[in-house]
């Protein structure tokens, strides 16, 4: 009985074997066969994948950027307003040439301001570095930047060395790969720093000073020589960009031009930028107010919140409304932000402080030029988004 099952076990073995052989020819068949299809699109398949490697290589050049930014800001932020809090609390007639350190309290907030500023640059390199290749990158990218500040290059030179930084330290890691995992924390801690320093030494000595240096130059020029209608033409212009994706890339396109015309000494572009940036969530909470049929209950919540969030001058707080209508409000918001930029420009405002709402109202050279463009913009966007707006669904 046993030597029967046995039998008949060691047949049902070599069945099973039999059909998935065949399974096995059968799957390659159909294998084959999909290989000769996919060949006969291959020029097609080969120009998708290029189109698409092209898009995320756009993308990742930009979130590198953006990244940087993201750490830079605090940075920008807290110095910029201590800074400007420094001048706004010193006596001019002291020492016209030493204003913002007269006095023991002005020195105190400049001074401070002064420290955290200074990391703008390197904070900016450094984690455009560590975006690409990580914390490893990390070192030359700080290096980058301090080496940017300290020379004409500036803010395009630091940009440039956050990407040199963070190349440097992935071809590295790649030519040291095969090394003994025991050396780990050598390459880590000696070798990935120290190599990646000294290269980026190299190439902002070598290139990012004198090709950044002369183009960081010749935008500064630029700027000192724009006067009357291209001044407020350039207004018009950032402050759109400052309200077309709501702190997107275009929008933070907008601020970095902002910041690069500040390191040049030149603080009317940054002004007209606040004062576009502070329209949109004043101008959606205004037209829910004004034309409350038109909006939703949770949209006029939405409105109501954004007169609070839109003190410190959050773009970002239309999102809600940017999503549930985003022809209507990147078109009304547009319109609104570019006049307020261009009237900034118009006004001659300018201010120290790179970001701070109406908080930094009082650091404005013109307060009153910024704010009659601020409520001009905001009007002019509230009143174009109601009129523009459809009726709201009745909610159940």
């Amino acid at each position: 009985m046993f030597s029967n099952c046995k039998r008949r076990s060691g047949h049902l073995d070599d069945l099973m074997k039999m059909c998935y052989n065949y399974r096995v020819k059968i799957f390659k068949l159909f294998n084959f066969i999909n290989i000769l299809r996919a060949m006969k699109n291959m020029p097609a398949l080969r120009g998708l994948m290029r189109q698409e490697c092209q898009v995320m290589g756009k993308n990742s050049f930009l979130d590198h950027i953006l990244n940087g930014i993201k750490y830079m800001l605090p940075c920008v932020v807290a110095g910029g307003i201590l800074m400007g809090a420094g001048y706004m609390l010193d006596d001019i007639s002291i020492n016209p040439s030493n204003y913002g350190y007269n006095t023991p309290i002005a020195s105190f907030f400049s001074t401070t301001g002064h420290a955290a500023f200074e990391f703008m640059l390197p904070m900016l390199a450094a984690f455009i570095g560590c975006s690409i290749s990580g914390t490893s990158a990390i070192a030359a990218g700080l290096a980058g930047g301090y080496l940017s500040s300290q020379g004409n290059s500036g803010f395009l030179g630091a940009l440039a060395a956050g990407f040199i930084a963070g190349h440097t330290v992935g071809i590295l890691e790649r030519l040291l790969k095969k090394l003994p995992s025991t050396l780990n924390d050598v390459k880590t801690l000696l070798l990935y720093p120290l190599l990646s320093v000294t290269v980026m030494g190299a190439f902002s000595f070598a290139l990012l000073e004198p090709v950044m240096g002369a183009a960081n130059g010749v935008m500064g020029e630029w700027l000192k020589a724009m006067s009357g209608t291209s001044k407020i033409l350039l207004g018009i212009v950032l402050g759109a960009m400052t309200a077309t994706d709501m702190g997107g890339p275009i929008n933070k396109t907008a601020y970095l031009f902002a910041c690069v015309s500040m390191s040049n000494g030149q603080y009317d572009a940054i002004a007209a930028v606040l004062a576009a940036g502070i329209v949109p969530p004043y101008a959606t909470a205004l037209a829910s107010t004004i034309f409350k049929g038109k909006f939703t209950k949770k949209q006029r919540q939405n409105g109501f919140a954004n007169y609070i969030i839109g003190l410190a001058g959050i773009t970002e707080a239309a999102i809600p409304f940017l999503a549930d209508d985003p022809v209507r409000v990147v078109v009304s918001c547009m319109i609104g932000s570019g006049l307020a930029g261009g009237l900034s420009m118009a006004f001659g405002c300018s201010v120290m402080a790179p970001f701070g709402g109406f908080f930094i109202l009082p650091l404005n050279s013109n307060i009153l030029g910024f704010v009659v463009s601020m409520g001009s913009g905001i009007l002019t966007s509230s009143l174009i988004f109601g009129f523009l707006k459809k009726k709201a669904v009745l909610e159940k």
